[in-house]
């Protein structure tokens, strides 16, 4: 990416704060980065069209929304930073267990995925997963384990469709081996799938609703 844009994308980050929104006018984002206001409406204009941001005008003031792009960018760059820095790092996320559709059983079940599950995650998982919505507190440690390159999961083609790649992560919940699985061209969302070789609701007890945590190990 270009290192002009990578620098407002963070210039604007850094102004919008958790919330994600900046309200700031080309030329205060040209005094932060020392380029003309010219400058600056250009890149703005080249960020909304790669759609790093967005913009809207509220009571004549320009308002920045970044971006689920944008975000993933950022973070990208932290793990390069823990990797070349080589600091493994320890996560933990809480959150609620939701009610899946079912349709984990059918993508898990294919043997595509499951093939690959043996040879790279050596084991077999349980045909389905375990939905946990995260809560909000833990949206920045969800966003970095997103981010990473993690265990891939190649994609591949059968009779009937075109499956995409997965991403998996190790993982345990009380004590139990499990996987973090993220379909690796997917939108943000602030639900996990889990895999194990274990029917873990089962082997855990659980039901929709009830709070669980999930610790997440990186190795860079």
């Amino acid at each position: 990416m270009n290192e002009t844009l990578y620098s407002a994308i963070k210039e604007l980050k850094n102004l919008a704060g958790s919330k994600n929104i900046a309200y700031i006018s080309s030329s205060e984002l040209a005094r932060k980065m020392g380029v003309s206001q010219q400058t600056a409406s250009r890149i703005i204009l080249e960020l909304i069209k790669e759609k790093y941001i967005d913009r809207t005008i509220e009571n004549r003031r320009q308002k920045i929304m970044i971006q689920e792009k944008a975000l993933d960018l950022l973070y990208r760059e932290l793990n390069e930073l823990y990797s070349i820095l080589k600091i493994n790092q320890s996560f933990e996320m809480e959150g609620t267990v939701q009610n899946g559709l079912g349709e984990g059983k059918y993508y898990i079940s294919k043997k595509g995925y499951m093939d690959q599950f043996k040879e790279k995650l050596k084991m077999e998982p349980f045909p389905g997963t375990l939905n946990i919505k995260i809560n909000p507190e833990y949206e920045n440690i969800l966003r970095q384990v997103r981010g990473a390159d993690g265990i891939i999961i190649s994609g591949f083609k059968d009779r009937e469709r075109t499956f995409g790649g997965v991403k998996c992560f190790n993982a345990h919940i009380d004590g139990i081996k499990c996987y973090l699985i993220f379909p690796e061209r997917s939108v943000y969302t602030d639900i996990i799938e889990v895999i194990s070789d274990k029917y873990l609701r089962q082997a855990l007890s659980l039901k929709d609703g009830d709070i669980i945590k999930v610790n997440v190990d990186f190795e860079f």
